[in-house]
């Protein structure tokens, strides 16, 4: 028998010629979710919105087919002017509930998503609706505590939920290293979206890989983009440096097989505190070990054996320096991979979930 039925509606979608997929916010808090939640005896989807005056709002199937009558109805990044309205002035009989791992409060202008959510820039789709759409939801799942204590403490909100992200490991395969004491130094993200992140970098990144004859390696390239990654962190010319291009989530583990020592670089920003772990969960599938800069989550997720965190100069330095020998990252890939495996796995998070949202069918 069935718990309930639950559409996962989002904008949050990459075509190509062959395919259509989800982007990397709605495949880890929608498409991942769903398959866990389906395990529990609910129902779901995962889809583009569609809206129907009696029905309220349900997932598109094609041109003019669309599924209705979903009991609970999430929305992921729909910042839609319409969406808002419908809302406010017609509320369908359904519980609706808003999914947020990104603090788009705290924005800041270098990052792409600030131009791209621009209300006077998109008066159709942006985070004005954003927000309205979520002073009008029945509940709301975040990914972090920060957005959690942002929610109940700062905006006053009840029915806020905390349901933290994790990996999927069985479609990871764990790299080989040989690279010994030369290991390839390496960035997983694209820079359009990122909040002077790269710099923090500046001050040791290219001196200490010179220094040790390192060559550091960006996976997430965009074609034809100004901004340059050797540019923003100073890495000299003299270090060999590489590339590949961004790739669609069906092939995104392949981005990490050219790294040895993963980095995960973020501005002392509100905007930073808000964000998940989930690249360190990334670098720890694909068994690589990481440092992070300090975030509330990556000192937790270090504190429960994954990870390292770098709370200064000094700190980057001295873990860069310890995950050159090639025993301490063999060991150090071990031990994140199993505390992930206990902790941080999707079948794990599947239990949140059902938790949840069964509590959400109840308000």
């Amino acid at each position: 028998m069935s718990k309930g039925s639950i559409a996962f509606l989002t904008l949050d979608w990459s075509k190509t010629e062959t395919t259509t997929e989800p982007n990397g916010c709605a495949y880890y808090r929608c498409w991942l979710p769903s398959i866990e939640l389906e395990k529990f005896g609910w129902k779901t989807e995962v889809a583009y919105p569609e809206y129907n005056p009696t029905l309220g709002f349900g997932s598109y199937v094609s041109e003019n087919v669309a599924n209705y009558g979903w009991d609970i109805i999430v929305f992921k990044l729909i910042m839609l002017k319409s969406v808002a309205q419908i809302m406010e002035h017609a509320r369908p009989n359904q519980k609706i509930v808003v999914d947020i791992d990104d603090f788009y409060e705290g924005l800041q202008e270098t990052n792409l998503a600030y131009k791209n959510t621009d209300p006077e820039a998109h008066p159709e789709n942006n985070r004005d609706h954003y927000w309205k759409i979520i002073d009008l939801a029945d509940a709301i799942i975040t990914s972090t505590q920060f957005l959690y204590d942002f929610y109940t403490k700062e905006k006053g909100k009840t029915n806020v939920f905390l349901v933290r992200n994790g990996i999927d490991l069985d479609r990871w395969r764990r790299k080989q290293d040989y690279s010994r004491y030369l290991p390839t130094i390496g960035w997983v993200g694209a820079l359009p979206w990122r909040s002077g992140d790269l710099e923090t970098l500046r001050p040791f990144l290219g001196e200490f890989l010179e220094k040790n004859r390192l060559p550091f390696h960006h996976a997430g390239h965009i074609k034809g983009l100004n901004l340059d990654i050797t540019d923003l962190s100073d890495i000299p010319k003299s270090i060999k440096f590489t590339h590949e291009p961004r790739k669609i989530i069906s092939q995104y583990p392949q981005m990490f097989r050219k790294i040895d020592i993963g980095l995960v670089p973020l501005n002392d920003l509100p905007f930073n505190h808000a964000k998940s772990t989930i690249k360190g969960l990334e670098y720890t599938a694909a068994g690589i070990p990481f440092i992070s800069s300090y975030s509330p989550e990556y000192e937790i997720l270090a504190k429960q054996g994954v990870g390292r965190v770098a709370y200064n100069e000094e700190d980057w330095i001295f873990h860069l320096t310890e995950l050159q020998d090639p025993k301490t990252r063999k060991e150090e890939i071990e031990k994140n991979y199993e505390n992930v495996k206990k902790m941080h796995t999707t079948e794990v998070r599947g239990k949140d979930w059902d938790k949840v949202f069964t509590s959400i069918l109840d308000i």
